[in-house]
């Protein structure tokens, strides 16, 4: 196994969960009112991170692990000459890796500016949450990306020992000096499964059947994006893994805090605010709430 990579696994599956946990924290207060306690008790349950989640977080931390030891094969075996020549797949993972960056802010802005203007209070909703976990992944990505300092496959080996590229290659704080050592995690990967995790937890908060079918689509195509960064030799299979496991660990948690805690500052900030048609084109109308 390699070490480097499997330690690295467990800290990443720490961090995403401490970002998680964080965002869902819940704040306890005294009363004698049986309603409120039951209340409250069903907050708890909706808004921190769970036993499901944890267990989550387990998977992938052994999935990490795992498929570093075979970082190497796989990554050789997608840049077979036979493999890259191949035009339908080289169109896929131009369209996927789109799709993950700038797709996943893009989307998720889209839906949130579209329910301001259609009034539509659910789909802004579910556009600001994906976009706050999307944002919040992005950061604790980047933050590792610099620590971490891995180097990314097509990163030319100093090493004239080492034939091909090495998934070994480690450079502690490295990733903040330069684009060539920040494979670990994928970060096209980490926002689009926070965007397909935070989209499949507002719909089963609304639509739980429509969750059932939508979901696995969401998360299949989170997953073309960390295929297709593979295929275009920009992350290892566990840096794939790794940026599934932040994006995913995020966005569960942060919206089902959300919307356990409605009057949060960030939906009283945000989602009173509506982009009206007028005469002169588009109008923002702007309605703060504070409390």
């Amino acid at each position: 196994m390699r070490r480097p990579v499997a330690l690295i696994a467990v800290v990443v599956v720490a961090s995403s969960s401490r970002a998680a946990a964080q965002s869902s924290a819940v704040t306890l207060t005294a009363t004698d009112s049986a309603p409120h306690a039951r209340a409250l008790k069903t907050t708890i349950k909706r808004s921190s991170f769970t036993r499901n989640d944890s267990y989550l977080a387990g998977a992938f931390a052994l999935g990490v692990a795992t498929t570093a030891v075979l970082d190497a094969k796989w990554g050789g075996r997608l840049q077979a000459p036979r493999v890259q020549q191949r035009g339908v797949l080289r169109n896929f993972s131009k369209g996927a890796s789109i799709l993950g960056d700038p797709g996943a802010i893009v989307v998720t802005s889209a839906l949130y500016a579209s329910g301001r203007l259609l009034k539509q209070r659910g789909l802004a909703d579910a556009g600001l949450h994906a976009a706050e976990a999307v944002v919040l992944s992005s950061m604790v990505t980047s933050a590792l990306k610099g620590l971490v300092g891995r180097a990314r496959p097509n990163t030319p080996n100093s090493d004239t020992s080492e034939i091909g590229p090495d998934a070994d290659r480690f450079r502690l704080g490295g990733g903040f000096s330069g684009p060539g050592y920040t494979s670990f995690p994928s970060g096209h990967t980490t926002v689009a499964f926070a965007a397909a995790s935070a989209f499949t937890r507002e719909l089963s908060e609304s639509h739980k059947r429509a969750a059932w079918i939508v979901g696995p689509l969401l998360y299949a195509g989170a997953t073309a994006v960390g295929l297709s960064r593979m295929y275009d030799n920009k992350h290892w299979a566990s840096d794939v893994v790794a940026g599934a496991a932040v994006g995913t660990l995020i966005g569960r948690p942060l919206v089902a805090h959300q919307h356990a805690h409605r009057g949060n500052r960030i939906d009283r900030l945000f989602l009173p605010n509506a982009v009206e048609p007028s005469a002169a084109g588009l109008t923002l109308r702007w309605s703060l709430s504070v409390r």
